[in-house]
């Protein structure tokens, strides 16, 4: 058959010299990104009926040339029916080791290591590299550092540590997770969990869509430093202790949320 032949094709023509490949991968990579891409490295384990490829050096460029994240080693575990259609789609994508920065400007930009992911504010529309994302499979981050830098609440910078992230996308719905450790001054590690469903003709990115909950578990957080990034739904301006929140998202907008506290020394 047309797809025997293709698979056929594809592990003895093509993967054994995928690294041949890399300008093409390259181009096919910076198309579906939006942003320039550039591979150090290209190699592939098969053994199975979808082969897997470990990228050495990913770097993506920002619309000025400028490097704006390098990724020492990504696995990916490709999806053939989407190769088979020249898409660059997987159903695993594995990213260890990375060191990233999240910016939201004084607009309300969302910038992912300096790539510019459209407007924080619902409404308005997402840009290639959020839809592209937001149509993988499954998105994996384990052992990271990330900087959150919040220019619209003017914050200081925050630094997680041992970041591990988990992004599971399908036709209607998303699920993710963060876990992640603050600054000892900050509080304890946290974990931040999402899960959201969009319109079946929605374009996968689109936020200003989206519809669910969001749910924060804090075991011990400082409060004073907790209200510099999240804008909570009562005025605390200090406290220590325990904090759970459930956030209810309709249409990209938040509707209504629940807070449970356990705190000492509370000023409210």
């Amino acid at each position: 058959s047309l797809l025997l032949l293709a698979w056929l094709t594809l592990h003895w023509g093509i993967l054994p010299h995928i690294d041949e490949w890399r300008p093409r991968v390259e181009a096919l990579a910076s198309r579906s990104l939006g942003v320039p891409v550039k591979l150090g490295r290209i190699e592939v384990r098969t053994g199975s009926w979808v082969p897997a490829a470990e990228l050495r050096d990913v770097v993506l460029h920002d619309a000025q040339g400028r490097e704006a994240l390098r990724l020492p080693r990504v696995t990916a575990s490709l999806s053939l029916p989407a190769l088979l259609a020249l898409e660059l789609r997987f159903d695993q994508l594995l990213i260890e080791g990375a060191a990233l920065e999240v910016r939201r400007d004084a607009q309300g930009r969302l910038r992912v290591a300096g790539i510019d992911m459209g407007d924080g504010e619902a409404g308005t529309g997402s840009t290639e590299l959020s839809d592209w994302f937001f149509e993988q499979h499954e998105f994996v981050i384990r052992g990271s550092t990330l900087r959150w830098v919040d220019e619209l609440r003017d914050a200081p910078p925050l630094a997680l540590a041992d970041v591990q992230l988990v992004v599971r996308n399908s036709l209607r719905r998303h699920d993710v997770r963060l876990d992640a450790t603050p600054p000892a001054a900050w509080g304890e590690r946290f974990t931040l969990q999402a899960r959201f469903r969009q319109p079946l003709i929605a374009r996968a990115g689109d936020f200003s869509r989206w519809s669910g909950t969001v749910h924060a578990a804090l075991p011990h957080a400082d409060v004073a430093e907790l209200r510099r990034h999240v804008a909570l739904p009562f005025e605390l301006a200090g406290g220590a202790g325990a904090l759970r929140a459930w956030l209810d998202i309709d249409q990209g907008r938040p509707r209504g949320a629940t807070v449970d506290v356990a705190l000492r020394d509370v000023n409210l």
